[in-house]
């Protein structure tokens, strides 16, 4: 640091807040400090720092899988809220294991990150990762959630989502001539679970259910086997953009029109719902308020400690071609 204050013509003072990102710098002096750093070859030893001020900047997120793109998009926008206050982001994806997601608690914690943020594999099962993950650092839950654990919770509220795609079918579908079905997935996570329990307060136990997957090999899967079932319209509410991507692609190899014949409701609005065509009327899930409320919750003092808090942000109707309102 003295050498790089040297080369800057500054106090070792300004290279250190300078280098530590903490406080403001004057934008000129900031610029000749990074100059000089960069000439010198100066690198900050981000160990040193770490036992020096008994914080590493770091937050480790476990996902449950990349094969879904919303996962992606997570931490996507997670990095960016991050990035203001000079935080890390490292993302270990679990691979849809128990074993795996257990793994990356424990190889976080060994790293002394300063919180960690999950996306439990398993409604159920994944309690043990995230007891642990609570009992060690500050721990909060995003999307999806493990209930009765010490654990934070953000995520959207799934119900209203549903609400809001129950008062768009009604209010804009012929559902005697386009009668509506649910292509979901299995309910192993809480977000599958509420999606499905939501369809049903608003749209009943009559209509079909299909639970698979949260993928598009099982939107294909599920269009293929409505149409060997005989349909040749419906409403089809999906548990996930992702399904619905794969839904909307098989019925356009098998030459059926969206909307005219098969109308297709998503639910995310994020990341891969861009690629829809025709675009996707769909459930958005607010990600940069999300993003934003765990960066407050790491950021309070108090955030590793008390009893866990849980909030539900509300999510947002999003009309496409896919399923028009009603002019």
């Amino acid at each position: 640091m003295s050498d790089v204050a040297r080369r800057a013509q500054v106090s070792p003072a300004t290279v250190s807040r300078t280098l530590s990102g903490v406080r403001d710098v004057d934008p000129e002096l900031q610029a000749r400090v990074l100059a000089a750093a960069e000439e010198l070859g100066y690198r900050v030893n981000l160990v040193g720092r770490a036992l020096r001020q008994r914080r590493t900047s770091t937050v480790g997120l476990i996902v449950p899988d990349f094969e879904n793109p919303f996962f992606s998009s997570l931490a996507q926008h997670l990095t960016k809220a991050f990035a203001n206050p000079g935080i890390d982001l490292l993302v270990f994806s679990a691979d849809s294991s128990l074993e795996n997601e257990l793994r990356g608690v424990q190889s976080f914690i060994g790293r002394q990150v300063d919180a960690l943020v999950i996306i439990p594999v398993h409604e159920i099962e994944s309690a043990r990762s995230v007891e642990l993950a609570a009992t060690s650092v500050a721990t909060i839950q995003l999307d999806r959630r493990v209930p009765g654990t010490e654990a934070h919770f953000v995520g959207v509220d799934n119900k209203i989502g549903m609400r809001l795609v129950g008062d768009h079918v009604h209010s804009s579908a012929d559902l005697a001539r386009q009668p509506v079905v649910f292509v979901g997935a299995e309910p192993h996570s809480s977000s599958a679970h509420e999606r499905l329990d939501g369809f049903r307060r608003w749209f009943g136990d009559q209509p079909p259910t299909l639970l698979g997957s949260f993928d598009a090999s099982w939107g294909i899967e599920a269009a293929s086997r409505l149409l060997a079932d005989g349909w040749r319209a419906g409403t089809i509410v999906t548990a996930a953009d992702v399904i619905a991507i794969g839904l909307l692609s098989r019925l356009s190899a098998a030459g059926f029109s969206v909307p005219e014949q098969f109308r297709v409701i998503g639910f995310d609005g994020v990341g891969v719902a861009r690629l829809a065509h025709p675009t996707l009327t769909t459930v958005r899930q607010p990600v940069e308020t999300m993003s934003l409320a765990i960066r407050t919750l790491i950021e309070e003092p108090t955030s590793g400690s008390g009893s866990p808090t849980s909030r539900r942000i509300r999510p947002e109707m999003v009309i496409g071609e896919s399923s028009p309102a009603l002019d």
